[in-house]
């Protein structure tokens, strides 16, 4: 019976592990990553080239599941 209930601890234990984010602030005009080590999410505020009549930054929202880009919307 203990054997058992330290078993389902250290699966929960395991399970917050991988799925706690850690908050990064990106230094490219304001991005903000949320990284665990089994997803990524990016809200993307980048600083981009000067071009007349274009908006100076890129905005969006990147989503990234085991390293592999699920979802990403931007206003390019």
């Amino acid at each position: 019976m203990k054997k058992r209930k330290f078993i389902i601890l250290l699966i929960i234990i395991v399970f917050v592990i991988l799925l706690f984010p850690v908050r990064m602030n990106l230094k490219d005009g304001g991005s903000v990553r949320y990284k665990a080590l089994v997803y990524e999410v990016t809200r993307l505020h980048q600083l981009s080239p000067n071009v007349d009549g274009v908006k100076p930054y890129m905005d969006g929202f990147e989503v990234k599941i085991l390293g592999k880009t699920v979802y990403r919307k931007t206003n390019e």
